[in-house]
């Protein structure tokens, strides 16, 4: 039982390494990753976050509000310049700086009962530091569904 405890450690201290390395890899995410979260929202956008503030806690876990400017619309309505607010779920304790600043965000609209209204929320773990090559692999994957969305058009 005690080997199985400390090759288990072994391997999670290992490959810890590995995987806080893949995110800070500006090659990672591969293009089939972003492809999968750009089709499960409406919105996908660079954005530079300004403001961030924890508006819920529950549990473990807190909401936060944050408001910042497009730079760049890779899908949805949203403009560069156009103001942004959405929410972020995350668990306790995440300092407010780790929000803000030059972010590459996958939205849902989500119905708020309590307000009565829609909002954005972030798709589960797919915000991104902005990188150059996230962005280029972005912009192919707006054009290859431009073209597809062309395509349909001349078919009717």
């Amino acid at each position: 039982m005690r080997i199985r405890i400390i090759i288990l450690c072994l391997a999670v201290f290992l490959g810890l390494p590995l995987s806080v390395r893949a995110q800070d890899d500006e090659q990672w995410p591969p293009i089939s990753y972003l492809r999968s979260d750009y089709r499960e929202v409406v919105v996908v956008a660079r954005v530079r976050v300004r403001e961030a503030e924890v508006v819920k806690t529950i549990g473990g876990y807190e909401d936060w509000h944050l408001v910042g400017e497009v730079m760049e619309s890779y899908k949805g309505k949203f403009r560069k310049g156009q103001t942004l607010e959405y929410y972020h779920g995350a668990e306790k304790g995440f300092r407010k700086e780790l929000f803000l600043g030059d972010k590459i965000v996958f939205l849902e609209r989500n119905y708020v009962q309590e307000v009565k209204r829609w909002v954005f929320a972030v798709l589960e773990n797919s915000t991104l530091a902005y990188t150059e090559d996230r962005a280029q692999k972005l912009r192919k994957i707006k054009q290859s569904t431009m073209k597809g969305k062309s395509r349909q058009n001349r078919l009717r």
